[in-house]
């Protein structure tokens, strides 16, 4: 981003010298002699940084510096001066002021300022950003730090405000459907209904009859017209989750929606527009289901103008403390209980291989909350036998390089009657250090 510059005094001598200095580091310079001028543009300029006298003609620097903040309080304002007394910086300090530069001053002294004035720009926008994630957390619950999570997070901005297809993958209870509503209230679309329905919950002629409507009479049990879906979603999104389960006859209808926007409902003898957004969610390869020809290869393009993957819990395992705080705090405020997790249940959380991904997470959290007594604190050993999570699938927790040391240690005494002599020299290490090592096991009880 290159950083505009509002600079303002009526002396032209520093003007245009001020000027040439700062479009020889690359800034954008807007110089006016006057704060009357300068007010009359900064909407068209609209600067990150305002350079500007203290003491000028017409309107003087603090009643510039007051208009500016009122204009955008997060324009960061160098005031230029040679009457720095302590009346006016406090003056200045109370209408806002982010820095000072003293007349006469260096070169050296206005590349500090613009540096301060730089790195509050880019911490502004940082907090800005942190604010964004936390805005997505609080609303779609889609919760975490990791790299993978924080790109997902990009991608959804980055296609929300086009109206266009896009295929989520992930893995059962990676957050698919968490991610399309996000996309949808971020949306042009977001006043406007989202619906989502789970291809593979319905038989085909239900699925059918459900996106596309029917009319009266048209199979046994149809008293009246329904509209379906799409209809009801109008101007809005549909998320057609599991799509890879969608029969080739549905897919042809589905085709004919994304091309033409149109759709004939059953029983029905005429086509009917509709506008809505299609997104699709699937857990299994698309790609390869076209290679195998088990899905349309024109739909697949349709669909996947866009696409989203959802990595597998056990790939982002520094999301997993993170969701179990979220949970945690959800749970213990539905259940108004307040519950803590030994450190230790966080490790055992991470050597789990979550085939049920996030929702299985979080179901296992609400599980600890509803059986825990109110103000205890859960350790691992309870989590393991209440919720039998080695059957689940844990892995073998692994030992330390330092639990592995004491084991062997201890081993090696024991085959030798504890003669420290004969087991160092087994160990390999010196006898002082076979006694050291022995203190700090000691310790360690």
């Amino acid at each position: 981003m290159k950083i505009r510059i509002l600079l303002v005094d009526d002396d032209r001598g520093i003007l245009a010298t001020v000027t040439k200095f700062l479009e020889s580091c690359g800034y954008e310079v807007f110089a006016f002699e006057s704060g009357q001028a300068a007010m009359k543009e900064i909407s068209n300029i609209k600067p990150n940084i305002a350079i500007i006298d203290m003491r000028m003609p017409e309107i003087s620097g603090m009643d510039l510096l007051s208009e500016i903040k009122k204009y955008d309080p997060n324009i960061y304002v160098i005031m230029i001066t040679a009457y720095g007394t302590v009346d006016s910086i406090i003056e200045a300090l109370r209408r806002r002021v982010d820095d000072f530069l003293l007349k006469p001053f260096k070169i050296q002294d206005l590349e500090s300022a613009l540096l301060r004035a730089q790195r509050y720009i880019e911490l502004r926008e940082e907090n800005l950003r942190l604010k964004r994630e936390l805005e997505f957390i609080k609303e779609y619950e889609i919760v975490g730090k990791s790299r993978a999570l924080l790109d997902v997070l990009d991608k959804i901005r980055k296609i929300a405000p086009f109206d266009t297809t896009c295929v989520i993958y992930g893995e059962t209870g990676t957050g698919k459907e968490l991610v399309a509503r996000a996309i949808h209230y971020n949306s042009p679309r977001k006043d406007a209904p989202f619906i989502a329905i789970n291809m593979a919950a319905l038989p085909e002629e239900l699925i059918e009859s459900e996106l596309f409507g029917y009319r009266k009479g048209a199979y046994t049990g149809a008293y009246s017209d329904n509209p379906g879906l799409f209809k009801v979603a109008e101007g809005g999104t549909i998320l057609l989750d599991e799509i890879s389960e969608a029969s080739p006859k549905l897919q042809a209808k589905l085709l004919r929606v994304l091309e033409y926007k149109v759709f004939t409902p059953l029983g029905g003898t005429r086509e009917e527009k509709v506008d809505v957004r299609i997104l699709a969610a699937t857990n299994r390869d698309l790609r390869k289901l076209v290679n195998e020809g088990k899905f349309r290869e024109d739909l697949f393009f349709r669909l996947n103008v866009t696409s989203i993957y959802i990595p597998p819990l056990r790939e982002r395992l520094e999301d997993i403390e993170v969701l179990t705080h979220y949970f945690l705090s959800k749970f213990s405020k539905k259940y108004s209980k307040t519950i803590k997790l030994n450190s230790e249940v966080y490790e055992v959380f991470k050597t789990y291989r979550w085939p049920g991904n996030v929702r299985e997470l979080e179901h296992i959290v609400e599980q600890i909350v509803i059986n825990t007594e109110d103000g205890a604190e859960v350790s691992s050993e309870e989590v393991l036998k209440t919720l039998n999570l080695k059957e689940a699938g844990l892995n073998r927790r692994l030992k330390s390089l330092r639990e592995l040391e004491k084991e062997y240690i201890l081993e090696v005494l024991k085959s030798t009657n504890n003669d420290k002599r004969l087991a160092a020299e087994i160990l390999g290490i010196d006898l002082s250090t076979l006694y050291r090592k022995l203190k700090q096991i000691e310790g360690e009880g």
